[in-house]
């Protein structure tokens, strides 16, 4: 195991969009993006933080992530919309795209926004928090090339089909299900392969087709519940590629010098809990429903009855105070990158 460094999520946050700012980004789409990677890595997401900087860096520097993009809403009609993302800075356009969603939404009592074309959309779960923040429902999805094994394959052929689900409750609390239908993230390998961790057993392939908890020989994920996980990837390729006229698996069938390519098409849907119940009273229900499912009996081996996100927000808090932990490869590698592009690096907290 590596050792970790702990750093001040105030400055992760302003190292992490000056690196972005210094590598092209437009200044309000460095803060933007900056913002989702170190909330991540504040609910211990850190498969979707600030591991991503390098690549979004590469790909911006070959081109695959074009920061100059032309981001912007393609057409729309009544409660629909569909937002052409121009293969830019994806956490940027995934914003864009749920708060074009919470407009529609304003109007309709539901928005549904694809954002199609786009590159890596991030931790859906900030998403999602948008719209409950604004009192609202929110869903948010994404697929891409084939990143997971369908069941019965042994080779990537789905997404890995994340999926989140935001309800607002009384107060400022939310429940949030964030998951991907993938027994393991791209990222959770990326993560295993710097902190030296042996995976669970059955949750990935080597580059032949056979099971391995070896980080370092695994490349493919296999879908979380078998056919189950697998099928909901291959559903929700047909709601957010094939519904926006931007289909990704079948095209990297055809033709394999696509099935790497960086690109994923993302859904936001907001809806409106009001049309049908009073003010407040869709929140409040949620919080009858939360604390009447804590009230159950706890099984053996639990201390409590936790919801969706409830995790999440302690672990977030206690990294505020306590600064966020990184693998000291992960952050040497992050402030080679900052020092190359000219930007301030901040002591860790643990350094010294």
């Amino acid at each position: 195991m590596h050792k970790t460094m702990r750093i001040t999520a105030a400055e992760l946050e302003t190292m992490t969009a000056a690196i972005f700012e210094a590598a092209g980004l437009p200044a309000d789409w460095a803060r933007m993006e900056a913002e989702v990677l170190v909330w991540a890595d504040l609910r211990g997401l850190g498969s979707h933080g600030v591991l991503r900087v390098p690549g979004y860096v590469a790909g911006m520097r070959h081109g695959l992530r074009r920061p100059d993009a032309d981001i912007r809403v393609l057409f729309q009609k009544g409660a629909l919309a569909v937002v052409e993302g121009d293969r830019g800075p994806g956490l940027y356009a995934m914003r864009k795209t749920m708060e074009e969603a919470i407009a529609l939404a304003r109007n309709h009592a539901i928005g549904w926004v694809t954002l199609r074309n786009g590159t890596h959309t991030g931790p859906l779960g900030f998403y999602v928090r948008q719209a409950t923040e604004a009192g609202l429902i929110g869903i948010a999805f994404s697929s891409s090339r084939p990143l997971m094994a369908y069941h019965g394959t042994r080779a990537a052929t789905v997404g890995t089909a994340p999926l989140a689900i935001g309800v607002p409750r009384l107060g400022n609390s939310t429940l949030v299900l964030d998951r991907a239908h993938a027994a393991v993230t791209i990222g959770n390998l990326a993560q295993a392969r710097l902190s030296g961790t042996p995976l669970a057993d059955g949750v990935a392939l080597d580059a032949v087709g056979h099971i391995t908890t070896d980080p370092m020989r695994a490349v493919t994920p296999l879908p979380v519940g078998g056919p189950k996980g697998a099928g909901m990837a291959l559903m929700i390729e047909c709601l957010a590629s094939l519904m926006a006229g931007a289909p990704l698996l079948s095209t990297a069938f055809e033709d394999p010098a696509l099935r790497h390519e960086h690109v994923q098409n993302g859904v936001c849907i907001a809806l409106d809990p009001e049309l049908f119940l009073a003010p407040g009273a869709f929140a409040g229900e949620v919080d009858r429903l939360v604390n009447g499912v804590k009230d159950q009996p706890i099984a053996a081996g639990f201390d409590e009855i936790l919801m969706p996100g409830e995790r999440g927000d302690r672990e977030a808090a206690q990294r505020q105070r306590d600064g966020i932990p990184l693998a000291a490869p992960l952050w040497d590698e992050l402030a080679a990158l900052a020092r190359r592009l000219g930007v301030a690096v901040p002591k860790p907290l643990n350094d010294g």
